[in-house]
């Protein structure tokens, strides 16, 4: 009974002119949940509640449920997948083939931590030690497998005594070396425990206007296939929004389509579980408009992203986070198990008739 009070509880029709009737929305996200394996979210993410929705326009979208298992598990090799979804693996990796990622300080862990030259980095002595030798006044502290902004700090430093530092985050939250311990000290949802330490990354300023208290990334999808050849199936530029760290779909931000050519931004998206979720084409925080704008240096990112692909060639499919920066794009990290609503929510269907063909050479066949 829990469960399907669960169920229920997602179903939210969305009430617009233009859409079909609510009991008529329930009706769908219910049978389509049921027979489809389509969620609710993805339901009124996808807009399919509008008039006019035909089948073959619902079944040219990528459901999460074939992403993860048909497509990631046909595409992506699973012995590689720590390369990706452990930073501190990922980071030494691409760092040491010439790829611009975070420059990293270390590894805290109260039993296994280290920084990058083998010191310990356990404990509120070495946290300081380590903030003293590097002079660090910035810095981000993310779970060593973490996804969605989970546990996410971007921190400055705002004023320090002999015996401390005292940080403060984008929400205004100040943290001492004490309590800095503490948050990377504590057990998070994931298999591998322990917390990176990396140095901030500062958007370009035609990125960092649209909201300047979190990095700003392209998200890109690339796509090996059976011939080797990459292309980008998906992009979008994630915005956060006012006192966020991160700029995550999954925390009220942004995501606005790129066009993959040009790398010229389209209207962007909120997820419809959030007050302001829908179409905006200026950030609703500070009303700078982002539709028609550029991405600085997209034919750099794009190159840089196809250049690493080739680094991970049992990875077919991948999600890379990438952050335009004065000084060029730096690959900020990369999703083994990127998720399909944000992207298609913002350009449409991934199932066009061409990847459709590309996917069969695999093996791999949806819903047409």
């Amino acid at each position: 009974m829990n469960k399907i009070a669960r169920v229920f509880k997602k179903i939210v029709p969305t009430r617009q002119a233009g859409f079909k009737s609510p009991f008529r929305q329930s009706v769908e996200m219910l049978w389509l949940g049921t027979f489809y394996k389509l969620s609710p979210m993805e339901y009124r993410a996808f807009e399919f509640g509008k008039l006019g929705v035909t089948k073959k326009h619902i079944r040219s979208y990528l459901r999460v449920n074939d992403a993860e298992k048909k497509l990631r598990r046909t595409l992506n090799s699973r012995a590689w997948a720590p390369m990706l979804t452990n930073k501190l693996l990922f980071n030494s990796y691409f760092s040491q083939r010439q790829i611009p990622v975070a420059k990293l300080y270390g590894m805290f862990h109260p039993q296994f931590g280290s920084d990058i030259e083998g010191n310990p980095l356990r404990t509120r002595e070495d946290l300081q030690r380590l903030i003293n030798e590097k002079g660090i006044d910035q810095f981000v502290v993310k779970p060593l497998a973490g996804k969605t902004g989970v546990a996410v700090l971007v921190l400055e430093l705002v004023e320090k005594t002999p015996e401390d530092f005292i940080f403060e985050d984008r929400a205004g939250e100040k943290y001492n070396l004490d309590r800095l311990v503490k948050h990377m000290s504590r057990p998070v949802q994931f298999t591998e425990q322990g917390f990176l330490l990396e140095a901030r990354v500062v958007n370009h300023p035609d990125i960092a206007r649209f909201n300047p208290s979190s990095v700003n990334t392209c998200r890109l999808v690339t796509f090996m296939n059976k011939a080797g050849e990459l292309s980008i199936i998906l992009s979008v530029l994630r915005i956060g929004v006012q006192g966020k760290n991160t700029d995550n779909w999954h925390t009220g931000g942004l995501a606005a389509a790129i066009d993959p050519a040009t790398g010229v931004l389209g209207e962007g998206l909120i997820r419809p579980d959030f007050r302001s979720g829908g179409w905006h084409s200026a950030h609703p925080d500070n009303d700078v408009v982002f539709k028609g704008e550029r991405i600085p240096d997209w034919d750099k990112i794009v190159a840089l992203v196809f250049k690493a692909a080739r680094m991970t060639p049992f990875i077919r499919t991948i999600g890379w986070d990438v952050a335009a920066t004065l000084d060029g794009p730096v690959i900020i990290e990369a999703n083994f198990s990127w998720g399909p609503m944000m992207c298609q929510a913002c350009n449409g269907g991934l199932l066009t008739p061409e990847l459709r063909q590309e996917f069969g050479e695999f093996g791999l066949r949806f819903p047409g």
